[in-house]
């Protein structure tokens, strides 16, 4: 396929694919990064244009215009990554790269050189393609399939562009006063359609994964204090304990004392933040691999793997500690709480969500009986 097709291809591409993106910013209301893709493609294509008609542009602008909108495309790019993880954009990243192409062309060395320009804008290109990799990577333990296909696209292009930087410090001797029109343009332009195509395809399937995950998140998330609510947390403690495993476990209940006080004596909204804050206390607090939820009202409840009932215990006690000495800050008020638990370790001999839960409520009720702020435990 001749380069002049190759550039059409790439044309309408990238001006697809800006359409389908300023669509789903239109579709999908404050996510800016669908309006960065879209202008990135829509730029990106007007550089091709250019290119494909380069020879009937004067020098200054062959120079200038084609190369300055490849730039500040891949910019737009790189903005549109860092929107997409909610990471902070300025304006000198965005125009940044452009002014300084601009200004390193204004050394008469390099823009009389054909040669310099092709390979100063490619390095550039290459740093721009490679730290978009990077953007899109550094959140790669979300795990989404499509994430890893953006880092690779990006990759990909930006070993291209540092091909092509090499080939102009190399020949720069035989370079002509224009792109050169050879093999390695046409190997470039097959890449870059794949990128174009690729990274499109992979943005929009990583937006809806996701979605996915927050969806389901929100399905499994006490809204108030993003814990697992009381469904999650007993379909997966079900499933741990479906599986057979012989380590031993524990189950724990807390409720905090005399909560309602609380609520009647400030407000619910008080109330919520006291919440939010034990929430804050269990989740820094308990072992790693601990599932903690909310149960309902100020019941919170864990399921603790891996773990000997000493240690269960220890677990416990510290949680009861730091709760009864963190200061809650809500509105004009401070207080703190207590809590009663009640623990039920496996080697009671009950390997039933049921029946542990059972367990464990009981062995918080000895807890209150014995005047709250304190441990009940159930064990063999």
């Amino acid at each position: 396929m001749e380069n002049f097709t190759l550039f059409a291809a790439n044309i309408v591409a990238a001006f697809v694919l800006a359409t389908a993106f300023f669509l789903a910013g239109k579709a999908r209301r404050g996510e800016r990064y669908w309006y960065s893709w879209g202008f990135a493609n829509a730029v990106i294509g007007m550089a091709l244009v250019a290119f494909m008609f380069e020879r009937y542009l004067p020098y200054l602008f062959l120079v200038i215009i084609p190369n300055c909108l490849l730039v500040f495309g891949l910019s737009l790019r790189w903005q549109a990554a860092r929107e997409f993880a909610g990471r902070a954009v300025f304006p000198l990243w965005r125009y940044g790269p452009t002014a300084l192409f601009v200004g390193i062309c204004a050394f008469p060395l390099i823009y009389d050189s054909y040669a310099a320009v092709y390979s100063v804008v490619n390095v550039l290109l290459f740093g721009l393609a490679f730290i978009c990799a990077v953007e899109f990577w550094r959140d790669h333990s979300d795990r989404l399939p499509s994430r890893y296909g953006m880092v690779v696209a990006y990759g990909v292009i930006a070993a291209s562009f540092a091909a092509r930087a090499g080939h102009g410090m190399a020949f720069a001797e035989f370079f002509p006063k224009h792109l050169p029109d050879d093999d390695l343009l046409t190997i470039h332009l097959s890449v870059a359609i794949l990128h174009i195509t690729a990274s499109g395809a992979f943005a929009l399937s990583l937006a809806y994964e996701r979605d996915a995950i927050r969806l389901r998140q929100m399905a499994d998330s006490d809204p108030l204090t993003g814990l697992l609510n009381r469904k999650a947390f007993e379909t997966r403690v079900s499933e741990y304990l479906g599986d057979g495993k012989p380590n031993d476990f524990a189950m724990v209940l807390f409720d905090l004392d005399h909560f309602k006080q609380i609520n009647d004596t400030f407000g619910h909204a008080v109330g919520d933040d006291a919440l939010r804050a034990c929430a804050t206390v269990f989740t820094k607090k308990l072992p790693s691999g601990s599932l903690i939820g909310r149960w309902g009202g100020e019941e919170f409840v864990a399921f603790l793997p891996n773990v000997a009932a000493a240690d269960a215990l220890l677990s416990v006690e510290r949680i009861r500690i730091s709760l009864k000495t963190t200061m809650i800050r809500s509105e004009n008020h401070k207080f703190t709480v207590t809590t009663s638990a009640g623990v039920c370790h496996s080697s009671c001999g009950v390997r039933d969500f049921r029946g542990l839960l059972s367990r464990t409520d009981a062995a918080l009720y000895r807890a209150k009986d014995q005047g709250r702020d304190c441990i009940g435990r159930m064990v063999a």
